[in-house]
Protein backbone atom coordinates (compact mmCIF):
# COMPACT_ATOMS: atom_id res chain seq x y z
CA UNK A 1 0.00 0.00 0.00
CA UNK A 2 2.93 2.26 0.95
CA UNK A 3 4.14 1.71 -2.37
CA UNK A 4 1.34 2.89 -4.61
CA UNK A 5 1.09 6.10 -1.84
CA UNK A 6 4.61 7.17 -3.14
CA UNK A 7 3.91 6.69 -6.58
CA UNK A 8 0.70 8.29 -6.22
CA UNK A 9 2.65 11.52 -4.25
CA UNK A 10 5.31 11.26 -7.47
CA UNK A 11 2.64 11.54 -9.98
CA UNK A 12 1.10 14.72 -8.50
CA UNK A 13 4.52 16.33 -8.11
CA UNK A 14 5.56 15.62 -11.78
CA UNK A 15 2.20 17.00 -12.90
CA UNK A 16 2.29 20.02 -10.98
CA UNK A 17 5.86 20.76 -12.53
CA UNK A 18 4.28 20.22 -16.00
CA UNK A 19 1.28 22.28 -15.39
CA UNK A 20 3.38 24.81 -13.85
CA UNK A 21 6.09 25.13 -16.88
CA UNK A 22 3.12 25.07 -19.43
CA UNK A 23 1.53 28.02 -17.49
CA UNK A 24 5.00 29.81 -17.59
CA UNK A 25 4.73 30.74 -13.65
CA UNK A 26 7.75 29.69 -11.73
CA UNK A 27 8.34 28.35 -7.70
CA UNK A 28 9.28 30.78 -5.43
CA UNK A 29 12.60 30.78 -4.63
CA UNK A 30 14.03 29.90 -1.66
CA UNK A 31 16.43 31.86 -0.06
CA UNK A 32 19.56 29.48 -0.44
CA UNK A 33 18.62 29.33 -4.01
CA UNK A 34 18.14 33.20 -4.35
CA UNK A 35 21.72 33.53 -2.87
CA UNK A 36 23.21 31.09 -4.65
CA UNK A 37 24.59 32.31 -8.65
CA UNK A 38 23.79 30.04 -11.14
CA UNK A 39 27.21 28.94 -13.60
CA UNK A 40 27.30 30.74 -16.52
CA UNK A 41 26.85 28.65 -19.56
CA UNK A 42 29.24 28.35 -21.81
CA UNK A 43 29.77 27.19 -25.76
CA UNK A 44 31.61 24.72 -26.34
CA UNK A 45 34.68 25.41 -28.74
CA UNK A 46 36.41 23.19 -31.69
CA UNK A 47 39.96 23.11 -31.22
CA UNK A 48 42.28 24.66 -33.90
CA UNK A 49 44.32 22.60 -35.56
CA UNK A 50 48.30 24.33 -34.91
CA UNK A 51 49.61 24.73 -38.92
CA UNK A 52 51.61 21.94 -40.12
CA UNK A 53 55.90 22.76 -40.46
CA UNK A 54 57.92 22.40 -43.74
CA UNK A 55 58.06 18.80 -43.85
CA UNK A 56 61.64 18.98 -45.94
CA UNK A 57 63.51 21.30 -43.20
CA UNK A 58 61.54 21.22 -40.38
CA UNK A 59 61.34 24.58 -40.02
CA UNK A 60 57.38 26.73 -39.04
CA UNK A 61 57.93 29.56 -41.98
CA UNK A 62 54.28 28.26 -43.50
CA UNK A 63 51.19 26.36 -43.26
CA UNK A 64 52.21 23.70 -45.35
CA UNK A 65 49.01 20.94 -44.19
CA UNK A 66 47.30 19.51 -46.93
CA UNK A 67 50.34 19.84 -49.68
CA UNK A 68 52.35 17.34 -51.36
CA UNK A 69 56.08 17.94 -52.28
CA UNK A 70 57.26 17.99 -56.06
CA UNK A 71 60.23 16.24 -56.89
CA UNK A 72 62.02 17.55 -59.96
CA UNK A 73 64.76 15.61 -61.46
CA UNK A 74 67.47 17.91 -62.71
CA UNK A 75 70.16 17.72 -66.10
CA UNK A 76 73.03 17.58 -64.56
CA UNK A 77 75.32 16.25 -68.16
CA UNK A 78 78.01 18.81 -70.03
CA UNK A 79 75.74 22.25 -70.95
CA UNK A 80 73.11 21.92 -68.07
CA UNK A 81 74.55 24.06 -65.37
CA UNK A 82 74.18 26.27 -64.20
CA UNK A 83 70.33 24.78 -63.11
CA UNK A 84 67.21 26.41 -62.49
CA UNK A 85 65.88 26.30 -58.83
CA UNK A 86 68.79 24.49 -56.82
CA UNK A 87 69.27 27.34 -54.33
CA UNK A 88 65.24 27.60 -53.67
CA UNK A 89 64.79 23.94 -53.39
CA UNK A 90 64.34 22.55 -49.64
CA UNK A 91 66.18 19.54 -50.82
CA UNK A 92 68.80 18.50 -53.34
CA UNK A 93 69.25 14.61 -53.48
CA UNK A 94 72.19 13.45 -55.95
CA UNK A 95 73.66 10.18 -56.68
CA UNK A 96 75.37 8.59 -59.92
CA UNK A 97 72.70 6.71 -61.68
CA UNK A 98 74.27 5.88 -64.87
CA UNK A 99 77.44 6.69 -66.25
CA UNK A 100 80.32 9.05 -64.56
CA UNK A 101 78.29 12.08 -63.64
CA UNK A 102 75.79 12.21 -61.08
CA UNK A 103 72.16 13.26 -61.10
CA UNK A 104 70.57 15.14 -59.13
CA UNK A 105 66.84 15.92 -57.72
CA UNK A 106 65.25 18.95 -55.96
CA UNK A 107 62.46 18.91 -53.49
CA UNK A 108 60.31 21.53 -52.97
CA UNK A 109 57.77 21.48 -50.01
CA UNK A 110 55.24 23.69 -51.54
CA UNK A 111 54.30 23.74 -55.51
CA UNK A 112 53.20 27.49 -55.43
CA UNK A 113 56.63 28.53 -54.07
CA UNK A 114 58.56 26.87 -57.17
CA UNK A 115 59.32 29.87 -59.56
CA UNK A 116 61.24 28.34 -61.92
CA UNK A 117 63.07 24.84 -61.77
CA UNK A 118 65.23 22.82 -64.70
CA UNK A 119 66.48 22.14 -67.21
CA UNK A 120 64.05 19.27 -66.30
CA UNK A 121 65.65 15.76 -66.56
CA UNK A 122 64.89 12.21 -66.92
CA UNK A 123 63.13 10.14 -63.86
CA UNK A 124 65.45 7.60 -62.45
CA UNK A 125 64.25 4.62 -59.87
CA UNK A 126 67.15 5.61 -57.34
CA UNK A 127 66.08 9.24 -56.65
CA UNK A 128 62.04 8.00 -56.84
CA UNK A 129 62.98 5.85 -53.84
CA UNK A 130 63.65 9.52 -52.46
CA UNK A 131 60.45 11.13 -53.51
CA UNK A 132 57.75 8.32 -53.00
CA UNK A 133 58.12 8.01 -49.37
CA UNK A 134 57.40 12.01 -48.94
CA UNK A 135 53.72 11.33 -51.20
CA UNK A 136 55.91 14.06 -53.92
CA UNK A 137 54.66 14.45 -57.00
CA UNK A 138 57.74 13.41 -59.30
CA UNK A 139 58.61 15.64 -62.48
CA UNK A 140 60.55 14.61 -65.37
CA UNK A 141 61.02 14.97 -69.32
CA UNK A 142 61.02 11.28 -70.14
CA UNK A 143 62.50 8.22 -68.06
CA UNK A 144 64.21 5.08 -67.99
CA UNK A 145 62.31 1.74 -67.77
CA UNK A 146 63.01 0.68 -64.30
CA UNK A 147 61.45 4.21 -63.42
CA UNK A 148 58.55 3.46 -65.25
CA UNK A 149 58.56 0.07 -63.83
CA UNK A 150 58.49 0.88 -60.33
CA UNK A 151 55.53 4.20 -61.10
CA UNK A 152 53.49 1.63 -62.69
CA UNK A 153 53.93 -1.51 -60.41
CA UNK A 154 52.72 1.04 -57.49
CA UNK A 155 50.11 2.88 -60.11
CA UNK A 156 51.65 5.94 -58.51
CA UNK A 157 51.39 9.20 -61.25
CA UNK A 158 54.04 10.76 -62.42
CA UNK A 159 54.36 14.18 -64.50
CA UNK A 160 56.41 13.25 -67.32
CA UNK A 161 57.03 16.06 -70.24
CA UNK A 162 57.31 13.30 -72.29
CA UNK A 163 53.67 12.57 -72.12
CA UNK A 164 52.35 15.90 -70.79
CA UNK A 165 54.22 18.08 -73.17
CA UNK A 166 54.03 21.99 -73.06
CA UNK A 167 50.75 21.76 -70.60
CA UNK A 168 53.52 21.65 -67.71
CA UNK A 169 57.04 22.63 -69.53
CA UNK A 170 58.10 26.02 -71.15
CA UNK A 171 61.61 26.58 -73.44
CA UNK A 172 63.57 28.58 -72.34
CA UNK A 173 64.74 30.23 -75.68
CA UNK A 174 67.10 33.01 -74.73
CA UNK A 175 69.30 30.11 -73.29
CA UNK A 176 69.14 27.98 -76.61
CA UNK A 177 70.56 31.62 -77.83
CA UNK A 178 73.45 31.49 -75.99
CA UNK A 179 74.33 28.13 -77.03
CA UNK A 180 72.55 25.91 -74.63
CA UNK A 181 71.60 22.25 -76.21
CA UNK A 182 68.05 22.02 -76.71
CA UNK A 183 67.74 19.42 -74.14
CA UNK A 184 69.42 21.99 -71.55
CA UNK A 185 66.57 24.96 -72.16
CA UNK A 186 63.57 22.90 -70.73
CA UNK A 187 62.09 24.26 -67.14
CA UNK A 188 58.93 24.56 -65.83
CA UNK A 189 57.26 26.57 -62.92
CA UNK A 190 54.88 25.86 -59.56
CA UNK A 191 52.10 27.24 -61.89
CA UNK A 192 52.77 25.18 -64.86
CA UNK A 193 53.18 21.84 -62.83
CA UNK A 194 49.82 22.76 -61.44
CA UNK A 195 48.16 22.56 -64.92
CA UNK A 196 50.01 19.37 -65.97
CA UNK A 197 48.37 17.94 -62.54
CA UNK A 198 45.14 19.04 -63.38
CA UNK A 199 45.51 17.34 -66.97
CA UNK A 200 45.71 14.38 -65.53
CA UNK A 201 43.24 14.42 -62.90
CA UNK A 202 45.71 14.32 -60.36
CA UNK A 203 45.40 16.44 -56.76
CA UNK A 204 48.48 18.39 -55.35
CA UNK A 205 47.14 18.46 -51.95
CA UNK A 206 47.23 15.69 -50.15
CA UNK A 207 49.32 14.08 -46.97
CA UNK A 208 52.59 14.26 -46.69
CA UNK A 209 55.64 12.93 -44.39
CA UNK A 210 58.50 14.86 -42.95
CA UNK A 211 61.80 13.71 -44.44
CA UNK A 212 63.44 13.37 -40.85
CA UNK A 213 63.40 13.93 -37.46
CA UNK A 214 63.93 17.15 -36.63
CA UNK A 215 64.79 19.04 -33.84
CA UNK A 216 67.11 21.78 -31.79
CA UNK A 217 70.40 20.37 -31.70
CA UNK A 218 73.61 21.74 -29.73
CA UNK A 219 75.45 24.44 -31.08
CA UNK A 220 79.24 23.31 -32.31
CA UNK A 221 81.79 25.02 -30.44
CA UNK A 222 85.14 26.28 -32.76
CA UNK A 223 87.26 23.55 -31.23
CA UNK A 224 85.09 20.73 -32.06
CA UNK A 225 84.47 21.69 -35.89
CA UNK A 226 86.01 18.79 -37.49
CA UNK A 227 83.81 18.33 -41.09
CA UNK A 228 84.78 22.06 -42.42
CA UNK A 229 84.93 20.57 -45.86
CA UNK A 230 83.91 17.25 -47.71
CA UNK A 231 84.59 16.16 -51.30
CA UNK A 232 82.45 13.87 -52.91
CA UNK A 233 84.28 12.57 -55.89
CA UNK A 234 81.48 10.46 -58.21
CA UNK A 235 83.88 9.60 -60.63
CA UNK A 236 87.56 11.01 -61.88
CA UNK A 237 85.33 13.75 -64.01
CA UNK A 238 82.87 14.35 -61.01
CA UNK A 239 84.25 15.25 -57.72
CA UNK A 240 82.63 18.03 -56.13
CA UNK A 241 82.90 20.09 -52.74
CA UNK A 242 80.93 21.35 -49.71
CA UNK A 243 82.29 24.08 -47.42
CA UNK A 244 81.22 25.08 -44.22
CA UNK A 245 80.91 29.54 -43.83
CA UNK A 246 81.47 30.10 -40.30
CA UNK A 247 79.23 33.49 -40.80
CA UNK A 248 76.17 31.76 -42.18
CA UNK A 249 76.27 28.29 -40.60
CA UNK A 250 75.82 26.53 -43.86
CA UNK A 251 77.63 24.62 -46.19
CA UNK A 252 78.19 26.44 -49.76
CA UNK A 253 78.30 23.62 -52.33
CA UNK A 254 80.70 23.83 -55.16
CA UNK A 255 80.73 22.63 -59.10
CA UNK A 256 83.46 20.15 -60.17
CA UNK A 257 85.32 22.75 -61.55
CA UNK A 258 85.64 24.53 -58.02
CA UNK A 259 83.35 27.23 -59.01
CA UNK A 260 80.60 28.21 -56.47
CA UNK A 261 76.90 26.08 -57.89
CA UNK A 262 74.73 29.29 -58.07
CA UNK A 263 70.89 29.52 -58.97
CA UNK A 264 70.11 30.18 -62.91
CA UNK A 265 67.42 31.69 -61.67
CA UNK A 266 68.65 33.80 -59.30
CA UNK A 267 72.46 33.46 -59.18
CA UNK A 268 72.35 32.87 -55.11
CA UNK A 269 75.05 29.73 -54.40
CA UNK A 270 73.19 26.59 -53.19
CA UNK A 271 73.99 26.11 -49.13
CA UNK A 272 72.56 23.65 -46.61
CA UNK A 273 72.49 23.43 -43.23
CA UNK A 274 72.47 19.78 -42.94
CA UNK A 275 74.97 17.49 -45.40
CA UNK A 276 74.39 13.28 -45.63
CA UNK A 277 76.74 11.09 -47.35
CA UNK A 278 74.53 7.79 -47.66
CA UNK A 279 76.86 4.41 -48.24
CA UNK A 280 74.60 1.59 -50.11
CA UNK A 281 76.18 -0.61 -51.37
CA UNK A 282 76.33 -1.06 -55.26
CA UNK A 283 76.28 -2.89 -58.68
CA UNK A 284 75.20 -2.70 -62.12
CA UNK A 285 71.48 -3.35 -63.62
CA UNK A 286 70.70 -6.03 -66.03
CA UNK A 287 71.18 -3.48 -68.91
CA UNK A 288 74.69 -3.64 -68.01
CA UNK A 289 74.89 0.42 -67.58
CA UNK A 290 72.45 1.46 -65.17
CA UNK A 291 73.77 1.53 -61.60
CA UNK A 292 71.98 -0.74 -59.27
CA UNK A 293 71.97 0.35 -55.09
CA UNK A 294 70.96 -1.57 -51.87
CA UNK A 295 68.34 0.83 -50.26
CA UNK A 296 67.66 -0.78 -47.17
CA UNK A 297 70.25 0.66 -45.46
CA UNK A 298 74.07 1.49 -44.20
CA UNK A 299 75.88 3.78 -42.86
CA UNK A 300 76.81 7.21 -43.65
CA UNK A 301 77.85 10.71 -42.43
CA UNK A 302 76.15 13.64 -41.30
CA UNK A 303 77.63 17.66 -41.24
CA UNK A 304 75.99 19.87 -39.00
CA UNK A 305 77.50 23.57 -37.83
CA UNK A 306 80.77 22.44 -38.87
CA UNK A 307 81.04 19.07 -37.35
CA UNK A 308 80.07 15.65 -38.28
CA UNK A 309 79.32 12.28 -37.14
CA UNK A 310 78.76 8.47 -38.28
CA UNK A 311 75.53 7.60 -38.57
CA UNK A 312 73.66 4.49 -39.76
CA UNK A 313 70.49 4.68 -42.24
CA UNK A 314 67.77 2.19 -42.88
CA UNK A 315 64.68 2.00 -45.55
CA UNK A 316 61.83 -0.66 -45.39
CA UNK A 317 61.30 -0.51 -49.20
CA UNK A 318 60.85 2.01 -52.26
CA UNK A 319 57.72 3.17 -50.36
CA UNK A 320 59.33 3.51 -46.87
CA UNK A 321 61.25 6.42 -45.71
CA UNK A 322 64.81 6.85 -44.26
CA UNK A 323 65.10 6.25 -40.63
CA UNK A 324 68.41 7.82 -39.11
CA UNK A 325 69.93 6.07 -36.04
CA UNK A 326 73.14 7.91 -34.31
CA UNK A 327 76.17 6.23 -33.32
CA UNK A 328 74.85 5.24 -30.11
CA UNK A 329 71.53 3.42 -31.93
CA UNK A 330 69.08 6.48 -30.32
CA UNK A 331 67.17 8.10 -33.11
CA UNK A 332 69.01 10.81 -34.99
CA UNK A 333 67.95 14.79 -34.56
CA UNK A 334 67.90 16.90 -37.40
CA UNK A 335 69.04 20.51 -37.59
CA UNK A 336 65.58 22.11 -39.14
CA UNK A 337 66.78 23.94 -42.68
CA UNK A 338 67.87 23.05 -45.86
CA UNK A 339 69.69 19.80 -46.73
CA UNK A 340 71.99 18.14 -49.18
CA UNK A 341 72.00 14.26 -49.62
CA UNK A 342 74.70 12.10 -51.28
CA UNK A 343 73.94 8.86 -51.97
CA UNK A 344 77.89 7.27 -52.21
CA UNK A 345 78.35 3.68 -53.48
CA UNK A 346 82.24 3.55 -52.95
CA UNK A 347 82.99 1.48 -56.41
CA UNK A 348 86.20 1.76 -58.19
CA UNK A 349 86.74 5.72 -59.31
CA UNK A 350 84.57 7.28 -55.91
CA UNK A 351 86.14 9.01 -52.76
CA UNK A 352 85.39 11.05 -49.92
CA UNK A 353 87.92 13.11 -48.31
CA UNK A 354 86.51 15.28 -45.08
CA UNK A 355 88.68 18.17 -43.23
CA UNK A 356 88.81 19.64 -39.90
CA UNK A 357 89.11 23.49 -39.05
CA UNK A 358 92.85 22.85 -39.12
CA UNK A 359 92.97 21.06 -41.68
CA UNK A 360 93.44 17.86 -40.53
CA UNK A 361 92.08 15.06 -42.73
CA UNK A 362 89.50 12.89 -40.91
CA UNK A 363 89.11 8.88 -40.77
CA UNK A 364 85.53 7.83 -42.47
CA UNK A 365 83.70 4.95 -42.29
CA UNK A 366 85.38 1.87 -44.65
CA UNK A 367 83.32 1.57 -47.78
CA UNK A 368 80.10 0.11 -48.76
CA UNK A 369 80.55 -3.51 -49.72
CA UNK A 370 79.69 -4.15 -53.68
CA UNK A 371 76.88 -5.88 -55.01
CA UNK A 372 77.41 -9.20 -56.56
CA UNK A 373 76.63 -7.14 -59.66
CA UNK A 374 79.28 -4.96 -58.82
CA UNK A 375 83.00 -4.36 -60.40
CA UNK A 376 85.97 -5.19 -58.06
CA UNK A 377 88.48 -2.39 -58.06
CA UNK A 378 91.38 -4.74 -59.54
CA UNK A 379 88.83 -5.63 -62.61
CA UNK A 380 87.69 -2.10 -62.81
CA UNK A 381 91.66 -0.54 -62.72
CA UNK A 382 92.41 -3.50 -65.23
CA UNK A 383 89.54 -2.39 -67.72
CA UNK A 384 90.55 1.04 -67.55
CA UNK A 385 94.09 0.19 -68.01
CA UNK A 386 93.34 -1.90 -71.09
CA UNK A 387 90.68 0.89 -72.20
CA UNK A 388 94.00 3.48 -71.98
CA UNK A 389 96.27 1.41 -73.65
CA UNK A 390 93.60 0.68 -76.94
CA UNK A 391 93.18 4.79 -77.05
CA UNK A 392 97.26 5.38 -76.63
CA UNK A 393 97.37 2.81 -79.43
CA UNK A 394 94.64 4.42 -81.58
CA UNK A 395 96.36 8.05 -80.70
CA UNK A 396 99.98 6.97 -81.56
CA UNK A 397 99.18 5.26 -84.88
CA UNK A 398 96.84 8.58 -85.82
CA UNK A 399 99.80 10.84 -84.88
CA UNK A 400 102.14 8.49 -87.14
CA UNK A 401 99.63 8.86 -90.07
CA UNK A 402 99.58 12.68 -89.31
CA UNK A 403 103.18 12.77 -89.56
CA UNK A 404 103.57 10.93 -92.66
CA UNK A 405 100.84 13.05 -94.34
CA UNK A 406 102.80 15.93 -93.68
CA UNK A 407 106.30 14.81 -94.40
CA UNK A 408 106.07 15.36 -98.17
CA UNK A 409 104.81 18.87 -97.75
CA UNK A 410 107.87 19.54 -95.33
CA UNK A 411 110.47 18.45 -97.72
CA UNK A 412 109.08 19.80 -100.70
CA UNK A 413 109.16 23.07 -98.31
CA UNK A 414 113.09 22.45 -97.56
CA UNK A 415 113.56 21.73 -101.27
CA UNK A 416 112.53 25.43 -102.00
CA UNK A 417 114.04 26.75 -99.00
CA UNK A 418 117.96 25.46 -99.79
CA UNK A 419 117.36 26.25 -103.40
CA UNK A 420 116.59 29.84 -102.05
CA UNK A 421 119.66 29.44 -99.97
CA UNK A 422 121.88 28.38 -102.65
CA UNK A 423 121.05 31.07 -104.84
CA UNK A 424 121.62 33.80 -101.94
CA UNK A 425 123.89 31.89 -99.80
CA UNK A 426 124.78 35.15 -97.44
CA UNK A 427 121.31 35.89 -96.57
CA UNK A 428 120.27 35.31 -93.22
CA UNK A 429 116.80 34.52 -93.50
CA UNK A 430 117.07 32.30 -96.17
CA UNK A 431 119.60 30.37 -94.06
CA UNK A 432 116.83 30.62 -91.10
CA UNK A 433 114.31 29.33 -93.18
CA UNK A 434 116.38 26.47 -94.70
CA UNK A 435 117.30 25.24 -90.88
CA UNK A 436 113.44 25.58 -90.28
CA UNK A 437 112.69 23.40 -92.61
CA UNK A 438 114.81 20.85 -91.43
CA UNK A 439 113.97 21.04 -87.93
CA UNK A 440 110.34 20.48 -89.09
CA UNK A 441 111.41 17.18 -90.97
CA UNK A 442 113.35 16.12 -87.91
CA UNK A 443 110.51 16.85 -85.91
CA UNK A 444 108.27 15.07 -87.93
CA UNK A 445 110.70 11.71 -87.92
CA UNK A 446 110.87 11.92 -84.35
CA UNK A 447 107.60 11.62 -84.07
CA UNK A 448 107.22 8.73 -86.71
CA UNK A 449 109.82 7.09 -84.59
CA UNK A 450 108.63 7.06 -81.16
CA UNK A 451 104.91 6.38 -81.59
CA UNK A 452 106.50 3.07 -83.86
CA UNK A 453 108.24 2.47 -80.94
CA UNK A 454 105.61 2.79 -78.58
CA UNK A 455 102.86 0.29 -81.13
CA UNK A 456 106.05 -2.04 -80.72
CA UNK A 457 106.25 -2.80 -77.26
CA UNK A 458 102.18 -2.56 -76.57
CA UNK A 459 100.73 -3.28 -79.41
CA UNK A 460 98.61 -7.05 -78.50
CA UNK A 461 100.02 -10.03 -79.73
CA UNK A 462 98.58 -12.07 -81.93
CA UNK A 463 97.36 -15.55 -79.63
CA UNK A 464 99.09 -18.48 -80.79
CA UNK A 465 97.28 -20.85 -82.58
CA UNK A 466 97.80 -24.21 -80.76
CA UNK A 467 99.22 -26.93 -83.05
CA UNK A 468 97.68 -30.33 -82.87
CA UNK A 469 99.59 -33.20 -81.18
CA UNK A 470 101.20 -35.58 -83.63
CA UNK A 471 99.44 -38.83 -83.25
CA UNK A 472 101.15 -42.14 -84.03
CA UNK A 473 100.24 -44.02 -87.40
CA UNK A 474 97.86 -46.66 -87.07
CA UNK A 475 99.82 -50.24 -86.75
CA UNK A 476 99.25 -51.59 -89.81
Amino acid sequence: MRKWQALGSAAALLAALLLGGCSGQQAAATPEQAATPSPAATAETTPVPAPAGNPLTGLDDADYTGKRPVAVMLRTLDGAQPQWGIASADVLIEGVTEGNTAGLMALFADVDRISKVGPVGPGRDLFLQAALPLNAMPVSIDKNVYAANLLNTLAYQDLDGYHVGKTAFAFDQGRQDAGYREENCWYTTGELIRNGAASYGTALEGSNTPLFRFGTREEVAPENRSGMSLTVTFSKSDSEQLNYNTGTGLYEKLNADGSPMADADNGQQAAFTNVFVLYASSGIKDDGYTRQYDMTGGTGLYLHGGAWEQISWSKEDATGPFSLTAADGTPLTVAPGKSFIAIWGGYYGQALRLTAADGSEQTLPEKPALLASGVTDEAAAAAEAALSNAQKLIDAQAAIDQANASLAEAQTELQDAQAALDADSENADLLAARDAAQAKIDELNQTIADNQTYLDANAPQPEETAQPEATEAPAE
